[in-house]
């Protein structure tokens, strides 16, 4: 069993007398205080709460780089033709067909029309 001296009067923890270990004690001046406890908690809080905001900014960073590599890859592929997102279905086919009809007779017409101006001017001349 421990004893506890209490300063002044010699008495210990197992005499009659004695009431609380408590009651008369010196603390031990290498213990750490309950202020030096709470000032050591509040620094790792503080530190933990540092990690993980930088933690979150590199992830945030990586996503952001992730996505701008992302959408500079499709603008890449959209540019030179290899991006078909959705694909030409039957309708955008038949369109298409049209538009390239379209484009011939306006050109032959352009092509006549320009004979034709060209043929009357020169024969005035």
């Amino acid at each position: 069993m421990q004893k506890y001296i209490i300063p002044n009067n010699g008495k210990t923890a197992q005499s009659p007398e004695y009431s609380s270990p408590s009651i008369g004690l010196k603390m031990d001046p290498q213990q750490p205080t309950s202020k030096a406890f709470q000032n050591r908690i509040n620094a790792d809080i503080a530190q933990l709460l540092q990690r993980f905001e930088n933690i979150m900014a590199a992830a945030t960073v990586r996503a952001v780089e992730d996505i701008l590599a992302l959408t500079r890859t499709m603008k890449e592929l959209w540019l030179f033709g290899k991006l078909d997102m959705l694909g030409e279905d039957e309708r955008d086919v038949r369109r298409r067909e049209q538009l390239d009809k379209d484009v011939e007779m306006v050109k032959k017409a352009i092509d006549e029309r320009l004979l034709k101006f060209l043929s009357q001017s020169l024969s005035r001349i």
